[in-house]
């Protein structure tokens, strides 16, 4: 979730935190081209996740420090001329999958949330995951070489997709129908980025132009047709089967927890949250330095770390930072840019801070601060990239003029979660104010950047 209001927030999600489910009188969206009924549900239910004002917004690229959301609604259908790099699937290379077991690790997880508008989050080994329930899934595979199997009118978002080791299994779709492509649309914000973002690859439909599966900071040319299998009635006859090998099951609504063993999760079709665990992964010490920072260099000394914990969907943060050239922006209550401060991609200062002061508070309430947590992996083998939309803001409490120390407490939503653990998320320590006299004030553009990625956050 980005940075909106109470009022908003409360609006958005329900009490498990996920996008709330349609009434049966609301008015239906006009359907995108090739969508069915049911999928104009669906993508109707999803744009209730956004305020009127945000719905309205044509998806175009921010200011790189405008932090305020910029998206439009979710479309869960996308025509051919939209995406980029479009290509078909050569047919006589897309493998027949015949049983599933071989493709779960020793502790590997069966987890089908059905229907609904889910989140799912697999373990450290390798798992199948259904994602043809016809729903829309917010999904962490986890590490290990993952199965998601797709399905006709079904959209999953894969926040962790590896092309060089997981796979996506068709049940009910045409290999000749399928088209990888990569995403056009230059609109930012963060978990609310839309679903073709350019960011994003995309596996489609071409029959019903469906967005079968988006994934963020993947590109399409990684794709091929190693990465598909079609399913067959063997193989799924192997996943009934799971439950007597040893699986432990469970079945229900809402919130399913999995074991450090096997877990079959099956979802009952409402909107339901299938989690690894909170002794499913583990966190280390996230490290920033100021010189090889991403997108802008600095020259500055400064250096910084965070722990990390999340437990309970309580997302706890400590750390400090130490020999930085200022203070951290908005930690002197300052609104304005130190004129000894270096602005380093050309910005107005004036325009800088008020693009900063549009998100005054986050959406727990937490006053702004010059350090912030943000959606957008970086400094692993996905690359660089950058999202300026505030998750939330972290109390950054300077201890003299050249360091400090950094905290936060946080509720994560479901797919805030997947997003933590899927390696998604950054945080970053603008400064500005010139606390020692010295003449050197900071770097408001710039960024002393912490990454919570794949080697911070591991599955075990």
């Amino acid at each position: 979730m980005e940075a909106f209001d109470n009022k908003t927030q409360q609006n958005q999600t329900n009490a498990a935190g996920l996008v709330p489910s349609l009434s049966p009188d609301a008015d239906l969206a006009i359907p995108s081209k090739g969508s069915s009924v049911e999928a104009a549900n669906l993508e109707k239910s999803l744009n209730q996740a956004l305020s009127p004002d945000e719905s309205q917004i044509v998806a175009t690229p921010p200011d790189d420090h405008d932090h305020k959301p910029n998206v439009g609604p979710f479309q869960l259908h996308v025509e051919l001329d939209q995406v980029a790099s479009a290509r078909g699937l050569n047919v006589s290379d897309v493998v027949r999958e015949t049983s599933f077991k071989d493709n779960l690790g020793s502790r590997g997880d069966y987890l089908n949330p059905r229907g609904g508008n889910n989140v799912v989050i697999g373990s450290g080994d390798s798992d199948v995951i259904r994602g043809a329930g016809g729903g829309f899934n917010t999904i962490t595979t986890g590490t290990g070489s993952d199965t998601v199997i797709l399905g006709r009118e079904t959209t999953n978002r894969v926040l962790d997709f590896d092309p060089s080791k997981d796979r996506f299994v068709l049940s009910g779709l045409n290999p000749k129908n399928i088209i990888i492509a990569q995403g056009k649309n230059p609109g930012k914000g963060g978990l609310e980025q839309p679903l073709d973002s350019l960011n994003n690859a995309l596996v489609i439909d071409k029959k019903t132009e469906h967005i079968l599966a988006t994934l963020p900071f993947v590109k399409a040319s990684d794709l091929s047709e190693k990465n598909f299998a079609r399913i067959s009635s063997e193989a799924n006859k192997s996943l009934r089967g799971l439950k007597d090998e040893g699986f432990k099951s469970q079945r229900g609504d809402g919130k399913l927890t999995g074991t450090q063993g096997h877990d079959r999760l099956i979802g009952n079709g409402g909107d339901d949250f299938l989690y690894v665990g909170d002794d499913g992964f583990k966190t280390n010490t996230a490290k920033g330095s100021g010189p090889a920072e991403f997108p802008f260099a600095t020259d500055s000394p400064g250096t910084s770390e965070l722990n990390t914990e999340l437990k309970n969907g309580v997302l706890k943060i400590n750390g400090s930072y130490k020999d930085f050239d200022a203070f951290p922006l908005f930690s002197q209550g300052e609104t304005v840019i130190d004129p000894n401060a270096k602005i380093l991609n050309g910005s107005d200062p004036v325009t800088l801070i008020n693009n900063f002061l549009k998100v005054p508070k986050d959406v727990e309430g937490n006053p702004i601060s010059g350090t912030h947590l943000h959606f957008s992996p970086s400094g692993d083998a996905r690359g660089n990239f950058a999202d300026a939309t505030v998750v939330r803001y972290l109390t950054n409490t300077p201890t003299d003029a050249k360091s400090g120390t950094i905290s936060g407490e946080f509720e994560l939503s479901p797919t805030e979660q997947a997003a933590f653990l899927a390696g998604d998320l950054y945080t970053n320590i603008h400064s500005n104010v010139d606390g020692d006299g010295d003449g050197r004030a900071g770097f408001p553009t710039g960024e002393n950047r912490l990454n919570l990625n794949r080697d911070v956050v591991q599955f075990v």
